[in-house]
């Protein structure tokens, strides 16, 4: 459920609404559904495509994952009162994925557990955020 606090145009309103949207990335690698995720995501944010496309590509050929948990145990927003957007530093925390389908392992290379920074990069429009674009920091 979206906290409440995530509608907030303000930096403890946008660190809610990034850690919400990571949450509905993670249901997504747990479930194939991004549709929630996909709301909030505008369509420009090239890293975004890339994961859904990734995601997609798995539960579409009948396969899912399993592991890939995704935490964020570092959100800080770097708030610019009146910018028309907004950055967010956050470190993501991502388990190993394994790949099964009915038959089991699928002969696909695991994705190994990563630890990095991201930049998410948000706009407030319409009394809510939307994340336009993301990438690795450094």
């Amino acid at each position: 459920m979206k906290p409440a606090l995530a509608d907030q145009n303000s930096k403890a309103g946008l660190e809610a609404f990034t850690k919400y949207w990571f949450a509905l990335l993670d249901y997504g690698y747990a479930t194939g559904d991004l549709k929630t995720w996909i709301s909030l995501t505008g369509p420009n944010c090239e890293f975004c495509s890339e994961l859904k496309e990734a995601i997609d590509s798995v539960y579409s050929s009948k396969e899912w994952m399993t592991g890939g948990k995704l935490t964020t145990p570092s959100v800080e927003a770097k708030w610019k009162a009146g910018a028309a957007t907004q950055g967010v530093a956050v470190q993501v925390i991502q388990a190993e994925i394994k790949y099964f389908n009915a038959k089991g392992p699928v002969d696909r290379e695991l994705t190994p557990e990563s630890n990095s920074g991201v930049a998410l990069i948000a706009e407030f429009r319409g009394g809510a955020w939307k994340a336009i674009s993301l990438g690795h920091l450094g």
